[in-house]
């Protein structure tokens, strides 16, 4: 795979509608990053989000990633949680497998 990433939609079964995206960025030496995830508030509740973090874990598997880490700010319990049980564990600042990460994220995680 070339430069960028891959995106994942989630759509309503009977109209089709997208209700959900995580995207994948993809960075050398096999490195990917869990980022832009978001389901629509009416769709929230309904076990999408955790399908769409599936659905990225195995994309990032499919494609040959080594790791999969992401960052979040403490102020998204609701996606900490779901994180922890789809398998991601917190990891310092200086375990992240990149440089310069966005300061806003205040809580960092990679897939054990």
């Amino acid at each position: 795979m070339g430069p960028g990433g891959d995106v994942r939609l989630a759509h309503e079964p009977d109209s089709g509608t997208v209700v959900g995206c995580v995207a994948l960025l993809a960075y050398p030496d096999d490195v990917f990053e869990l980022t832009k995830m978001a389901v629509t508030p009416d769709a929230q509740g309904h076990g999408i989000g955790r399908q769409l973090v599936a659905a990225a874990i195995d994309r990032t598997r499919a494609l040959g990633g080594a790791r999969l880490f992401l960052g979040t700010n403490s102020k998204l319990a609701p996606a900490i949680h779901l994180y922890e049980n789809a398998g991601f564990a917190r990891i310092t600042r200086d375990r992240l497998p990149v440089a310069d990460y966005f300061a806003r994220a205040d809580i960092l995680m990679e897939l054990k």
